[in-house]
């Protein structure tokens, strides 16, 4: 089982153990045996060591969110959008792997995927001003 998965399916994989650890507060590395079993996914080392580090990370993320989240308090938004935040925010501030822009539209393709319709917009928007205001323009 050598195949190397692209980006895409990477940062899925790391949707997916974050959204289970949001759901159940299970270590992630724990998560990983149930996530393979009920996504069919392959969960990789690097998974399991970005999903870590976005958790590390969650005070501050939730900070950015409730500052840029003008209609819901971080506590009210559902539980995928959240993660779904967590993970674009975490890219576009500590990695150098893909632009804001990037993550900002990977992050519209997990919310298609997963969330309800009308939430693409709410994290559109929320991504969108935050890049604005840190005045990125490597995307």
């Amino acid at each position: 089982m050598s195949e190397k998965l692209t980006r895409r399916e990477v940062r899925e994989g790391v949707f997916l153990l974050l959204f289970q650890n949001e759901l159940s507060g299970t270590e992630v590395a724990e998560l990983a045996g149930a996530c393979e079993e009920a996504y069919e996914m392959t969960v990789t080392p690097e998974m399991i060591k970005t999903a870590e580090a976005v958790i590390s990370k969650y005070e501050e993320l939730d900070t950015i969110i409730a500052e840029y989240s003008k209609t819901r308090e971080v506590s009210r938004i559902p539980k995928v959008n959240k993660t779904i935040l967590r993970l674009a925010l975490y890219e576009i501030k500590y990695s150098d792997k893909i632009p804001p822009k990037g993550a900002v539209n990977e992050a519209i393709e997990l919310s298609k995927k997963y969330a309800d319709k009308q939430d693409s917009g709410f994290i559109n928007g929320i991504l969108g001003s935050y890049i604005r205001s840190v005045g990125s323009n490597d995307g």
